[in-house]
């Protein structure tokens, strides 16, 4: 059997044509269930889309290639699906433009977000120094409070982590190890008030610079993650809204020139 350039013509107009139904099928499924008050979907999404967004285009470039085999054949077969493609790149292109600037304002409110619960939570483990501080300047007075603080926080250790059934998260796991070692000092200070006193003064101070240096280590994470999603996600989808919005206006501009 000859292959010809009409067989050619008809199979890439063929799989271009089901490449690009099955995109945009693709593409309507994502977007269901709607949650275009949440910004972590409106965040997904707009990763999903442009992670997505190179198959559309190379099925449209599949029909162009088609097309162009087809007319130098001078061929009239399959001239009126042209027309529903230059728009659907248009449209696909104002799109992914308009992705751009979504994006980018969905992160910062995320982002805003993120660096609020990460406050409210230095907030609290400080609140939670500062009563440690006045424990430790309560029991000091007392020995044998001083040794039961101590295998309290002994048993959270020796469990991994786990109060009443549940784990703590590292950070919070690090700092009451940190407070056991302190207090094994202060048993053996107890009777040295004067020393006793620097040393909760020291205790207070390494406690608040590591819990800073957690914070600060959160937050810079926090923002480089954010950073690299937006330039990746931002550039890629900038790149395919110039692609499809060059693809869909010089086709139309080269239909309307053959209708005049």
């Amino acid at each position: 059997m000859k292959i010809t350039s009409a067989f050619i013509s008809l199979s890439l107009t063929l799989v271009g044509g089901i490449l690009l139904i099955s995109s945009l099928i693709d593409y309507l499924f994502l977007l269901i269930p709607l949650q275009l008050d949440d910004q972590n979907w409106q965040i997904n999404i707009t990763n999903n889309l442009v992670d997505r967004g190179i198959v559309p285009l190379i099925a449209i470039a599949i029909l162009l290639i088609g097309w162009w085999i087809n007319d130098n054949n001078n061929q009239k077969s399959g001239r009126k699906i042209r027309l529903p493609v230059f728009i659907l790149s248009s449209i696909l292109g104002l799109l992914f433009l308009i992705l751009v600037p979504l994006h980018l304002v969905n992160l910062n409110g995320v982002s805003t977000d993120l660096m609020a619960q990460i406050n409210q939570k230095m907030g609290q483990q400080e609140a939670q120094i500062q009563g440690f501080i006045a424990q430790l300047e309560a029991i000091s007075q007392n020995p044998e409070q001083l040794k039961l603080q101590i295998e309290q926080r002994n048993q959270v250790i020796e469990a991994g982590g786990v109060i009443q059934g549940q784990k703590i998260d590292p950070q919070q796991l690090q700092l009451i190890t940190a407070q056991r070692d302190e207090l094994r000092q202060i048993l053996e200070l107890s009777k040295k008030p004067d020393q006793l006193k620097a040393k909760i003064q020291e205790v207070q101070t390494k406690l608040q610079s590591e819990l800073q240096q957690v914070v600060e280590k959160e937050k810079t994470k926090a923002q480089t993650l954010a950073l690299k999603q937006s330039l990746r996600t931002s550039i890629s989808s900038f790149m395919l809204a110039i692609s499809y919005i060059v693809i869909g206006w010089l086709g139309l501009q080269m239909m309307m020139t053959k209708v005049s």
